[in-house]
C-alpha cells in the first residue's frame, strides 16, 4: 500500500513515523522487524517525497535511526581473513542502514536531509569508537548523490574532513574512508578530480601500499578506479609512475582478490592515459599474457577474465602499432579461453565478449577472420530465453531459486512468479556488442547480417527487459548499414521489407514512452541506412497512421495535464511526476519528427499522400500554448515544404501566421529555431507561392532576431544561426523582391559567423563565397580593413569548429588567406591576436594555417 497508494498515509503520517522509528531503534527487537518498519518509511519517501518533505519530523526521526543501524557494524576477524570479497548481505543491519539513508537522500534531496545528517556526522567522526567513525564516513558516501546540489558547493570542506581518515588507526575506518572517496569521485565528478586531486591522491596512494591489510589496500585501488574514470589525462598523468608502482606491487601479492583489483585499476588507468601508457606497456603486457597462459585452473577464472579486460584496454590505449607484435599471442590465448568455457556461470564468458569487442575496435578489418570464433556464442547469448519459475503455495523461493543465482520474485495476482535476471543481463550485453561489431566492421560484418537480424528484430517486443529492447533497436540500423556497405542492394531491400513492417507495428502500439523514443530514432536511422524508395505505399500509410496514433495520444495526455493543473488538483509529487512525463513525451515527439524527416529525405514527394493524414494533427498542435507542441507542428510543415516544394502551398494557410508569430517568441528559442529553419526552406524550395511571405513578412522578423543584443547567448545561438541561414536563402532566391537587398546583405554579413549549427554552415558559407566572388564590393569595399577582418573571423570560426567538406573547406581557407594578405603586417598581427586561442589551436591542428 505504501508504494501503490502512499497518500492513504497522509492523515496518519506523523503517527506512522513515530511508530516506525521507535521500532527501528529498538535494539531488543529482531533485526528483520526493525528493518521492516524502516522499509515502510523509505518506501513512502520514494513514492510520495513531497508529502514526506512537508512532515517536519520525517528526516529528523529517520536519519538518526539509520545512523544507529550503521554503527552496529562488528569488528569480525573473518572480515580481515577473507580470501574472497563477497558483497555484504543487505539484511545486515549496518548495510540496511546505509541503503536506507541512500534512498532517503535520493528521494527527499539535500535541502531536507543534509542539515539533519550533519548534526550527527561531525560528532561521530570525532568519536573514540571506530564503529561511529565508520558509520559517519559511510553516511557521507551514502548521501552524496541525493544531496549533490548542496554538497558540491562545500566539496572542499567535506574532503578536508574525510581524507584524514584514510590514515585512521583502525583498518575498518580506513576502508570506509576509501569507500567514501570512491563514491564521491563518482558523485562529484569531474569537479573533485579537477579541483581536489592533490588532496585526494596524497591520501589514497599511501593506502594502496598497505599490503598488511589487503582488504583496505584493495578498496583504495577500487576507489582509484572511480577517480580515474572521470579524471582528465592532464590530471592523472603526473601520478602515473606512483600509481603503477603500487599496482605492480599488488600484482605480486599473495591474495587473488588483490591481484584482480590491481588488474582492474591498471585497465582503467590505461583507458585514461591512452598513448601515455606506452611507457609501461613492455612491463605490464607480458605479465597479463602470462596470467592468461598459466592461471588456467577454475579458481583463477575471474583473474583471467580481468586479465583479458586489462590487456585489451591497454591494447586500445597504446594503439595498434605498439601492440602489433603481441596481437597473435593475445588472439591465441583468448581463442583458447573461449573454447574452454563450458559452465554457464563461468565469469570468463562476459569478459571474453567485451575483450573481443575491444580488439575489433583496435584491429578494424583485420578482425573479420575472427568472427567465426566470436559470433556463435554471442548470437547464442542474444537468443537465450529467460528462465521462469512459478512457486506452489507455501514453497520457499530461496530454497530452490537462490538470489545469488540471479532469481527475483514478484507477486502477480497472488502467485509468486520468478525470473532469472542474470541471463537477461547477459542477453542485453550480447545484443549491445553485436551492434558494436556491425558498426565497427561495416561491410566485413555482412556474412552475419541475416542471422543477426533474425535474432534482433523480434526483440523489439521483448518486454522482460527494457535494456534488451533498447540495445536491439540501437543495433538494427548498424546491421542494415553493414549490408548496404557490402554492396548487395537487392539483399538489403529483401531484408528490410519485413523489418520495416515490424518497426511500424511496434511503433503503432508502443505505450512505453522511453522505448518509443529509442524506436522512432532507430527507425529513422534504419530508413537512412536502407536509402531511397525503400518503403511501399502501404508501409508509408502505416507509418503515418502510427505517428498519428502516438501524437494523438500525446496530445490527449497534454490536455489532461492542463486540466489537472487548472483544477489545482496536483500536489508536489503529482507535479514532479507530470514534469517527468512531459520531458519523456517531449523526447518522443522529437523522435517522431526525426523519423518523418528521414522518410521524407529518402522518399521525397512519394510520402506526401500518406503524410497528409498528419496535417490535421499538426494543425491541432499548432495552436497549443505549449511551445514544444507548436515546434513539432512547425517541423512537420517544414518537412512538407522542403520535400514537396510548391505542391505544399495548398496546406500553407494554417501554418504561416503561427510560424511568423514563432519567429517573435523570445521565450522559446527552440520554437524560433524551427520557424527560422522553415523560412529558409520556403525561400529555397517553396518558389513563388511563398515569396511574398518570405520577403515581406518573415524577413523583417529574421533581421530583428539576428540583430538582438542577446542573439549569441547560449540559449539563443542556434535559433540565431538558423535565422542567419534563412536570410542567406532569402537573398539567394528572392533578392529581386527586396526593396533594399544591399542593406539586407550587409546586415546578414554583420551577423556572421555561424559556428554552432553544423547543418547551417554549408548554405551560409557557400553563399558568402558566391557573393565575394561575384560582387565583392557589396561586402568588402576597397581598403576597408574592418570588413576584411570580419571575413577572416567569420570564416575562421566554422573552419576551427567543424570538419567541413573538402571543397568548402578549401574555398573558405582561400577566402581567409586572401583577406589576410590584403592587410598590412601590423594589421595581420592585430587580427590574429583577436582570434580566440582555441580557434587558433584547432586551425593549426588541422593543418589549415
Amino acid at each position: 500500500a505504501a508504494e501503490a497508494a502512499p497518500k492513504l498515509f497522509r492523515a496518519v503520517l506523523g503517527s506512522v513515523v513515530a511508530f516506525a522509528t521507535a521500532v527501528g531503534k529498538n535494539d531488543a527487537l529482531e533485526a528483520a522487524t526493525r528493518q521492516t518498519a524502516l522499509e515502510l518509511l523509505a518506501t513512502l519517501a520514494e513514492a510520495a517525497p513531497g508529502m514526506c518533505r512537508k512532515h517536519a519530523a520525517f528526516c529528523t526521526e529517520m536519519v538518526p535511526v539509520c545512523l544507529q543501524l550503521m554503527s552496529s557494524v562488528a569488528d569480525d576477524e573473518a572480515w580481515y581473513a577473507a580470501d574472497t570479497l563477497d558483497e555484504a548481505d543487505s539484511d545486515e543491519s549496518h548495510v540496511f542502514g546505509e541503503q536506507t539513508l541512500d534512498r532517503l537522500a535520493n528521494a527527499l534531496g539535500g535541502k531536507q536531509l543534509l542539515p539533519v545528517a550533519f548534526n550527527y556526522i561531525p560528532q561521530m567522526l570525532a568519536a573514540g569508537e571506530w564503529a561511529q567513525r565508520h558509520a559517519a564516513l559511510m553516511a557521507v558516501s551514502s548521501i552524496g548523490e541525493g544531496c549533490y546540489k548542496i554538497m558540491r558547493n562545500e566539496l572542499g570542506k567535506i574532503l578536508q574532513m574525510v581524507v584524514p581518515f584514510l590514515a585512521d588507526p583502525h583498518a575498518r575506518v580506513r576502508y570506509a574512508a576509501c569507500n567514501c572517496i570512491g563514491q564521491m569521485a563518482t558523485d562529484f565528478a569531474p569537479k573533485l578530480q579537477a579541483e581536489h586531486h592533490e588532496l585526494v591522491l596524497a591520501g589514497l596512494l599511501p593506502v594502496m601500499a598497505q599490503a598488511g591489510v589487503p582488504r583496505v589496500q584493495t578498496h583504495a585501488a577500487a576507489a582509484m578506479v572511480n577517480f580515474a574514470e572521470e579524471a582528465t589525462k592532464q590530471v592523472l598523468e603526473p601520478y602515473l609512475d606512483a600509481l603503477l608502482e603500487r599496482l605492480l606491487a599488488m600484482l605480486d601479492g599473495p591474495r587473488r582478490y588483490v591481484q584482480e583489483q590491481a588488474i582492474t585499476t591498471i585497465a582503467t588507468i590505461a583507458d585514461n592515459a591512452q598513448a601515455k601508457f606506452g611507457k609501461y606497456y613492455a612491463t605490464i603486457m607480458p605479465l597479463l599474457l602470462s596470467v592468461l597462459a598459466q592461471a588456467t585452473d577454475q579458481d583463477h577464472r575471474l583473474l583471467r577474465g580481468k586479465a583479458m579486460e586489462c590487456a585489451t584496454f591497454i591494447a586500445l590505449a597504446v594503439g595498434k602499432a605498439v601492440v602489433a607484435p603481441d596481437i597473435p599471442r593475445l588472439v591465441e590465448l583468448l581463442t583458447r579461453a573461449q573454447q574452454a568455457v563450458a559452465d554457464a556461470d563461468d565469469p570468463q564468458a562476459s569478459y571474453l565478449q567485451a575483450a573481443w569487442a575491444r580488439l575489433c575496435r583496435l584491429m578494424g578489418a583485420d578482425f573479420v577472420p575472427l568472427l567465426p570464433v566470436v559470433m556463435p556464442p554471442l548470437l547464442a547469448a542474444a537468443r537465450q530465453q529467460p528462465d521462469f519459475a512459478v512457486l506452489a503455495a507455501g514453497e520457499d523461493a530461496e530454497a530452490s531459486y537462490a538470489a545469488e543465482d540471479g532469481w527475483e520474485f514478484a507477486s502477480v495476482g497472488g502467485q509468486q512468479i520468478g525470473i532469472r535476471t542474470t541471463l537477461l543481463e547477459e542477453k542485453c550485453e550480447a545484443v549491445e556488442l553485436i551492434g558494436t561489431y556491425a558498426r565497427d566492421l561495416g561491410a566485413g560484418y555482412v556474412a552475419y547480417a541475416a542471422e543477426t537480424l533474425d535474432a534482433l528484430v523480434p526483440l523489439f517486443r521483448f518486454y522482460f527487459h527494457e535494456g534488451v529492447r533498447v540495445a536491439a533497436a540501437a543495433a538494427v540500423p548498424h546491421v542494415l548499414a553493414a549490408v548496404r556497405l557490402g554492396g548487395d542492394g537487392a539483399a538489403l531491400r529483401q531484408a528490410w521489407a519485413p523489418i520495416c513492417d515490424r518497426y511500424v507495428g511496434v511503433l503503432a502500439a508502443e505505450d512505453d514512452d522511453a522505448f518509443a523514443v529509442q524506436l522512432f530514432g532507430s527507425f529513422a536511422d534504419a530508413v537512412l541506412a536502407v536509402g531511397a524508395a525503400s518503403m511501399g505505399g502501404g508501409q508509408l500509410e502505416a507509418l503515418a497512421a502510427a505517428c498519428v496514433a502516438q501524437m494523438t495520444k500525446y496530445h490527449r495526455r497534454m490536455k489532461d495535464r492542463e486540466a489537472a493543473r487548472a483544477a489545482e488538483e496536483l500536489d508536489e509529487d503529482d507535479e514532479e511526476q507530470l514534469a517527468e512525463a512531459e520531458l519523456l513525451e517531449g523526447l518522443a515527439v522529437d523522435e517522431v519528427a526525426r523519423a518523418l524527416h528521414a522518410v521524407f529525405q529518402t522518399h521525397g514527394a512519394a510520402f506526401a499522400p500518406a503524410f497528409a493524414s498528419l496535417l490535421p494533427v499538426a494543425r491541432t498542435y499548432l495552436h497549443e500554448r505549449d511551445a514544444a507542441a507548436r515546434q513539432w507542428a512547425i517541423c512537420v510543415f517544414d518537412d512538407l515544404v522542403e520535400f514537396t516544394g510548391p505542391a505544399s502551398a495548398p496546406h500553407a494557410a494554417a501554418f504561416l501566421e503561427p510560424l511568423a508569430q514563432a519567429l517573435r517568441d523570445m521565450a522559446a528559442p527552440d520554437l524560433r529555431q524551427a520557424a527560422a529553419y522553415g523560412v529558409g526552406v520556403m525561400a529555397q524550395h517553396g518558389g513563388d507561392a511563398y515569396a511574398d511571405f518570405v520577403a515581406g513578412v518573415a524577413l523583417p522578423a529574421l533581421l530583428a532576431l539576428i540583430a538582438r543584443p542577446d542573439a549569441r547567448a547560449p540559449d539563443n545561438v542556434f535559433a540565431t544561426e538558423n535565422a542567419v541561414s534563412a536570410v542567406a536563402k532569402v537573398l539567394r532566391f528572392h533578392a529581386a523582391r527586396l526593396p533594399d537587398a544591399r542593406a539586407v546583405l550587409q546586415a546578414w554579413f554583420r551577423a556572421l559567423p555561424v559556428a554552432n549549427d553544423e547543418d547551417e554552415v554549408p548554405p551560409v558559407y557557400e553563399y558568402l563565397a558566391q557573393v565575394l566572388r561575384e560582387q565583392p564590393d557589396a561586402l568588402v569595399p576597397p581598403g576597408d580593413a574592418a570588413a576584411l577582418a570580419h571575413v577572416v573571423k567569420a570564416v575562421a570560426a566554422p573552419l576551427a569548429a567543424f570538419d567541413l567538406a573538402p571543397e568548402l573547406a578549401q574555398a573558405l581557407l582561400a577566402l581567409m588567406q586572401k583577406s589576410m594578405q590584403a592587410l598590412d603586417a601590423p594589421a595581420q598581427a592585430a587580427l590574429w591576436a583577436e582570434i580566440p586561442r582555441e580557434q587558433q589551436q584547432a586551425l593549426q591542428a588541422k593543418g589549415l594555417i
